[in-house]
């Protein structure tokens, strides 16, 4: 076979391979059917599709309701719980401690700086406070309403007083005052506050009562906003009707969880009570706890300040101790002076801490009522 045989045997295999490759591509682009069995647009498939790209939309639109909603449900423990100090009513069913924490908020509304004693063994005091350049020792008491306040009562108040060495003394309790009580917290100019002027106190404070009974929710359905009832037995559900259409609305909040007016919205949650965590100074630095322990021991990992933070928190408490100082007299300072052990002066003398940092020292010592 010559060399022209060869290359009429190549040209026909060229030509071959062309046909089958132009057959190939026109079998690919042939249109196939369905599994319905139609070839070209079937409608039951369009359907399909449609339905499926409406489910992927709503599983989207649900995500970001739930994003909101998780959102405005922290939002409204904060809200309902600064709206709940506002009510009277609400401090005769706190417990004692919870009751001594809304109390202190309550003077610190009112301008006071208040520094509060031990829980336990507080030696008839729960708390100092100074305003106007005055110093306060306050007590409070959450009675029922078939409980008294007595006589003995204000007069280890009193006895607390002179031992604070302040100016007067404050008694709030959410019960009645007996007559011989009262008439010794006039002789003795002791301020108090029964159960028929404690909502004033609160009045004073807060202004208007505001209703904490109802929250604000959305429904993952739509995203409206709804409002639902609170009960003190756990989380509420409830019905609205949306474009007319009936729609389950829920939160997660109910009253026995408006304890945090000072929640921090960057706080991780216990997954356990549903509540904020709250910052705890460990022995490794501050951390997440939950607000129930000892009953709840979950933590949520560090929660250490920005530098920038930790810094402005500390010129503020400078500048508060330093406005203390000016606030004591001569005699007062110098006897705070004799009080701080002579080491500790010559620390700070020899650390070359200026007058400034030893008058903050002073001040904070005198606070803390030592």
């Amino acid at each position: 076979m010559d060399s022209g045989d060869h290359f009429q045997l190549w040209v026909y295999g060229l030509i071959l391979v062309a046909a089958l490759l132009i057959a190939w591509i026109r079998d690919a682009r042939k249109p196939r059917p369905c599994h319905h069995g139609v070839i070209g647009p079937c409608r039951e498939c369009h359907a399909a599709a449609e339905g499926y790209k409406a489910a992927a939309e709503q599983i989207a639109r649900r995500a970001r309701f739930e994003f909101e909603w998780e959102r405005l449900r922290r939002e409204e423990i904060k809200r309902l719980s600064q709206a709940r100090l506002r009510s009277s009513e609400a401090y005769f069913a706190m417990e004692p401690r919870e009751f001594e924490d809304a109390i202190m908020k309550v003077f610190r509304k009112l301008g006071y700086r208040v520094s509060q004693t031990a829980f336990v063994g507080d030696g008839g005091k729960d708390a100092i406070a100074w305003k106007d350049n005055k110093k306060f020792v306050i007590e409070c008491k959450r009675y029922g309403t078939r409980s008294a306040t007595g006589r003995r009562d204000l007069q280890i108040l009193l006895a607390a007083k002179h031992d604070a060495e302040a100016d007067s003394a404050i008694f709030v309790s959410t019960g009645r005052f007996t007559a011989p009580a009262v008439a010794y917290a006039e002789e003795n100019d002791i301020e108090y506050f029964n159960r028929d002027g404690f909502p004033d106190l609160i009045n004073r404070a807060y202004g208007n009562p505001e209703d904490y009974t109802m929250a604000k929710t959305i429904c993952l359905e739509c995203g409206r906003e709804s409002y639902l009832p609170l009960s003190d037995d756990g989380p509420a559900s409830g019905n609205a009707v949306h474009d007319g259409t009936w729609h389950e609305v829920k939160t997660t909040i109910s009253i026995a969880q408006l304890r945090y007016p000072d929640l921090d919205q960057n706080a991780p949650w216990c997954p356990d009570h549903q509540v904020p965590m709250r910052r705890v100074n460990g022995y490794r630095g501050e951390f997440w706890g939950c607000p129930e322990y000892p009953q709840c021991k979950k933590t949520g990992g560090s929660a250490a300040r920005p530098a920038e933070v930790t810094e402005a928190q500390s010129k503020a408490r400078r500048a508060e101790l330093l406005q203390v100082y000016n606030g004591m007299s001569e005699v007062l300072r110098e006897k705070w002076r004799k009080r701080i052990e002579p080491d500790t002066m010559q620390h700070l003398l020899l650390m070359k801490h200026t007058e400034e940092d030893i008058a903050a020292y002073i001040a904070a010592r005198y606070m803390q009522g030592h």
